[in-house]
């Protein structure tokens, strides 16, 4: 292993799960390069903040490549993602798009980048996804975003397998409903008490890019707490 810096790059950093994961990374002092649209309000002393559109393939590389001069991949965590509610056999094709470009599609092309990124870098490094029970759970009125989640959950899979040679863990966390301001907003009369933390979710993430998950893989991890 080279002397360079190894950094973890967060896609979705400024929302409430992404800001306790970074965190939670920069205080067990891990470099922390936090990929989003927009810069985090407030800022997250400590991360390095890369301007990225997931859902744009050429914005995706740019980031590989600042990365790459800041020092060395050594985890990507997917914390990007958002919910609505639809009927899958009446959801418009512009929603369904969208939807799975959010949820889906972006994500992947994060966990790629950072897999080509490891590989080149001769192997080793970790790829954490954070999807949500409902990849594994069925619900009626949430279709695109079951299928973007239990997608994503194969795709970990999948990616655990042809990465294992280079030394490479790909994971996935599964939180249920998380104590956040917008479910809280969301759901103002509901048992908060019973939901969560979210600090709990970047525990389970730190582990698994830890060495102490290093034969760890492919693995979908509950965090269900009493929700």
């Amino acid at each position: 292993m080279s002397g360079e810096r190894r950094i973890v790059v967060v896609g979705g950093g400024g929302g409430a799960l992404g800001r306790a994961v970074v965190a939670r990374l920069l205080g067990d002092g891990w470099p922390v390069v936090v990929a989003a649209r927009h810069l985090p309000d407030p800022e997250i002393p400590g991360a390095l903040f890369a301007p990225c559109d997931l859902g744009d393939p050429a914005a995706v590389g740019a980031l590989a490549e600042r990365v790459r001069a800041e020092g060395e991949w050594a985890g990507v965590v997917n914390c990007s993602g958002g919910y609505a509610g639809d009927l899958g056999h009446r959801v418009s094709e512009d929603d369904r798009a969208a939807r799975l470009e959010l949820n889906l599609l972006g994500p992947w092309r994060l966990a790629a980048a950072g897999a080509q990124a490891m590989e080149e870098q001769g192997g080793g490094g970790r790829i954490v996804n954070v999807l949500g029970r409902a990849a594994v759970e069925v619900a009626a009125g949430q279709a695109v975003y079951q299928v973007a989640k239990a997608a994503l959950l194969r795709l970990t899979e999948v990616m655990a397998a042809e990465l294992r040679e280079a030394g490479i863990t790909v994971n996935a966390v599964l939180p249920s409903v998380m104590d956040t301001p917008a479910n809280r907003r969301a759901m103002p009369d509901a048992d908060h008490s019973r939901w969560v933390p979210v600090d709990r979710v970047a525990a389970a993430v730190a582990w698994l890019l830890s060495p102490d998950s290093d034969q760890v893989s492919g693995a979908a991890v509950p965090v269900y707490g009493r929700a």
